[in-house]
């Protein structure tokens, strides 16, 4: 009877044992998916401030060669509807809890810069020049505000 209670306790033995391992399995694999959905967005939000920032340098020349050219002032109209489209693509990505804050405050600059979007291109359907346009909104701003999150984006990554 001894050596049978033995049996069930190493039994049990090897089952607590295999336990903590498949947990550790789960938890390790826990981190390294949290590590790499943390990767993943912080390369995404960089490509985006990058792309931002672009946008930004190009938005005041383009709007200036508005006023002699009228496929400037469509291909403005049509950058413009793009970066209203990669502002709603970034938005619908999901945050690591790591960088939730970052995210809520490139959303928050993102609903604004939406705004200032729309009430440019209104404006340019008005007729009214596209350096008004601009001037009259606080896209630059905006954008400035935008690409202001590279350093906190950049320390997501390590």
């Amino acid at each position: 009877m001894n050596s049978k209670r033995m049996g069930v306790e190493d039994d049990m033995k090897i089952k607590l044992a295999l336990l903590l391992v498949a947990v550790t399995i789960v938890t390790g694999c826990s981190v390294v998916e949290q590590i790499d959905r943390t990767v993943n967005y912080t390369s995404e939000a960089a490509t985006y401030v990058d792309r931002t920032a672009e946008f930004a340098r190009k938005l005041p020349d383009m709007a200036q060669q508005t006023a002699n050219d009228l496929e400037v002032k469509e291909k403005l109209v049509a950058e413009m509807e793009a970066m209203k489209q990669r502002v709603a693509d970034f938005n619908g990505l999901e945050a690591p809890d790591i960088a939730a804050d970052v995210h809520a405050k490139l959303q928050s600059y993102n609903a604004t810069l939406r705004q200032e979007i729309d009430q440019v291109l209104n404006s340019l359907l008005d007729n009214i020049p596209a350096v008004q346009a601009i001037k009259d909104s606080q896209i630059i701003q905006t954008l400035t505000d935008i690409t202001s999150l590279t350093g906190q984006i950049d320390k997501l990554g390590g």
